[in-house]
């Protein structure tokens, strides 16, 4: 093996690869906008994307444990849709934020039940349940957009910052979320476990792993973190509608995909999907700024999904969800 082959498939490389291809599309979009690296346009980005940042962390349940789930968009618009309602009805920010998570994680709960008691494909049952949100969103809001303007506590949080153009308080809330989801997923025996379910049920429950509890428990915390991300998103636009959220799903799967490819090839893992989401996000916002439309911006974050999982499959020769 010579030197270059050796370095391409060398730990370092393997681990830190996406470091470089961040700091060059960085580089690349600060030399051609002037306004891309200010202070307002990185702060204002970043929060912009919590939401997306909250779905992501629900997706990595999901597909550590090898499921799919299609109704983490549609959970996430309902649980808007029923943030907004209740505001509008004059309930206090506790009682918001607490009708929102348990929606989300209820109807999490739901997928998890009826894809491992009744053995149903997770594509199929999530799909359908996706679906019946859409309906029951459509049917709470008349179809219609709910605009929000108490309780201020709400919107105050998710659109405020630390100072003038500062990080924002959800920014942080979000990190702290990040943090606490890296000491589960990497040193608890419950992130363990997740890991072997995702590796082969078959294998974990012989281990002596309650199988059906985790990818229950998976589904369930999946449905939490798009309630999360709906309240977000609800505070930072004011408004909810059956239209918003749904179109998070793909890039936060998308983060999780990239996590795949630094830090711990072939591993989904929480620094991983901190970098992949910085890498969709200024990857999107840099286009933009340079003079690219929507369409630009979408069809960029399809072909750097396909070249970061081109660069797992060289680099670490593993499946994305840890097994050999």
């Amino acid at each position: 093996m010579n030197k270059k082959t050796s370095f391409i498939h060398s730990s370092f490389c393997r681990k830190y690869i996406m470091i470089f291809v961040f700091a060059t599309m960085m580089i690349i979009f600060a030399v051609n906008s002037k306004n891309f690296f200010t202070v307002s346009n990185l702060s204002n980005t970043v929060i912009t994307q919590v939401a997306a940042g909250f779905l992501a962390m629900g997706g990595m349940f999901i597909l550590i444990t090898n499921e799919f789930d299609l109704s983490l968009g549609y959970n996430l618009c309902f649980c808007m849709i029923i943030g907004a309602y209740f505001c509008g009805q004059g309930w206090p920010a506790p009682g918001v934020i607490l009708a929102m998570l348990l929606t989300g994680t209820i109807f999490g709960l739901l997928n998890g039940i009826l894809v491992v008691k009744l053995q149903i494909s997770s594509f199929i049952v999530t799909l359908a349940v996706g679906l019946t949100l859409s309906g029951f969103s459509q049917a709470v809001s008349g179809g219609g957009i709910l605009y929000i303007s108490q309780p201020q506590s709400i919107i105050n949080f998710t659109r405020g910052t630390i100072g003038k153009n500062g990080i924002g308080y959800c920014v942080i809330l979000l990190l702290l979320f990040f943090a606490i989801l890296e000491v589960v997923l990497a040193h608890t025996a419950y992130g363990r476990q997740l890991y072997a379910v995702g590796v082969s049920k078959k294998i974990a429950h012989l281990a002596g792993i309650q199988t059906d509890k985790i990818r229950i428990s998976a589904f369930s915390a999946a449905g939490f973190f798009a309630g999360l991300g709906g309240l977000m998103l609800m505070g930072q636009l004011g408004a909810a509608s059956p239209s918003y959220g749904t179109s998070y799903l793909l890039p936060g799967y998308a983060t999780v995909f990239l996590s795949t490819t630094s830090f711990k090839p072939g591993y989904i893992n929480v620094p991983g999907v901190i970098l992949s989401m910085l890498i969709v996000t200024f990857g999107s916002n840099g286009v933009q700024m340079i003079g690219g439309n929507t369409a630009v911006s979408n069809v960029f974050q399809g072909l750097l999904l396909i070249f970061a999982m081109w660069l797992s499959t060289r680099f670490s020769r593993v499946s994305f969800l840890g097994g050999e």
